[in-house]
């Protein structure tokens, strides 16, 4: 009897034990934007839904504002396994696995709609094929919107209004040759160093989508806003590998799932900021022109061809994966 009661008591503290191992589950996030991002709206929906659907057992917590470093930190910390999630743009991630800078071409996707058709397709099939050797698990994709150009010199309606100005980058090698096609002297630097930098005239201006440039407030910093919408770029949502074979089946599920869910909102907030920010800048005195498109989308076409030499067939995989997705319109 005593050593019966005895293993009731073990396995009493067990569960006990396996109880409150469930319920220190935490999670953190890092973002590099701040406010009203789109990208903080889908942190906190992933983290509101992650928390109702695991019942408490999980607590997510948020970092923006690059609290826990800039991209290309928090991208070895997901693969050391000190970060839980975080999420940069597919060609960002072309510094580990460099036939991604494809998909950071100017002009490969119409508009968002031809990108979200391509993702949720056999390209985003492809790329966490191609992501998740390298230490993270990819969970889904958020928008990262359509890029425009800003700078303090001029109004830009053409390629030669973009001549000679020194545009930041992110560091991803062909979203950084689009611009130098474009005509801009492309320098690459962190988004949370960028501010300063226009501020201080060590850059000219900067290209973002237009929710980056009010929430960031490069209007106080850059008065000429070019509506160019060169690059249309995805965020991969990633989870350190390590740390996500640490999570039951259950709460691998729910978090998979409030990634897939929390991209609804986030998108709908990119669209939202799209549809009502263009007038907020120019009553905060930016001066706004529409430079024809198909002028510089020809400018930099010629990257595709400089891709598929560098890159080979895997390239030209994912070029022809793009168009298909044109077609299916």
């Amino acid at each position: 009897m005593k050593h019966f009661t005895s293993t009731l008591a073990l396995l009493a503290a067990t569960t006990l034990g396996g109880q409150a191992l469930a319920q220190d589950v935490t999670i953190k996030v890092g973002t590099v934007v701040s406010g009203d991002h789109p990208e903080n709206v889908g942190a906190h929906e992933f983290e509101r839904l992650v928390e109702e659907r695991s019942n408490g057992e999980i607590d997510v917590r948020v970092f923006s504002d690059a609290q826990l470093g800039n991209q290309r930190e928090m991208v070895e910390q997901l693969r050391s396994g000190t970060l839980e999630v975080t999420w940069v743009t597919t060609g960002f991630f072309g510094s580990w696995e460099p036939v991604l800078g494809t998909l950071e071409i100017g002009y490969i996707f119409d508009d968002r709609e031809h990108a979200f058709r391509a993702f949720e397709g056999p390209l985003g099939e492809r790329v966490a094929e191609l992501v998740e050797p390298q230490g993270v698990e990819l969970l889904g994709f958020y928008e990262a919107g359509m890029r425009h150009l800003t700078n303090s010199q001029r109004a830009i309606e053409g390629p030669e209004d973009i001549a000679g100005l020194k545009i930041r980058t992110p560091r991803a090698t062909y979203h950084l040759r689009t611009l130098e096609l474009m005509g801009a002297n492309a320098t690459p630097m962190a988004f949370n160093e960028l501010y300063t930098a226009m501020e201080q005239g060590v850059v000219d201006g900067q290209e973002n989508p237009l929710s980056n440039i009010y929430n960031a407030a490069f209007y106080e910093v850059n008065d000429h806003l070019a509506l160019t919408g060169h690059l249309h770029l995805t965020h991969m949502v990633m989870y350190s590998a390590d740390l996500w074979e640490g999570l039951s089946p259950e709460h691998q599920e729910i978090v998979r799932q409030a990634v897939l869910d929390s991209a609804q909102v986030q998108r709908a907030k990119v669209a939202e900021d799209d549809a009502n920010l263009l007038a907020e800048l120019e009553s905060k005195g930016m001066q706004v022109t529409r430079p024809d498109r198909e002028v510089l989308a020809a400018a930099v076409a010629p990257l595709r061809n400089d891709a598929v030499a560098e890159f080979g067939e895997g390239a030209q995989e994912i070029l022809d994966m793009i168009d298909a997705a044109r077609a299916a319109n």
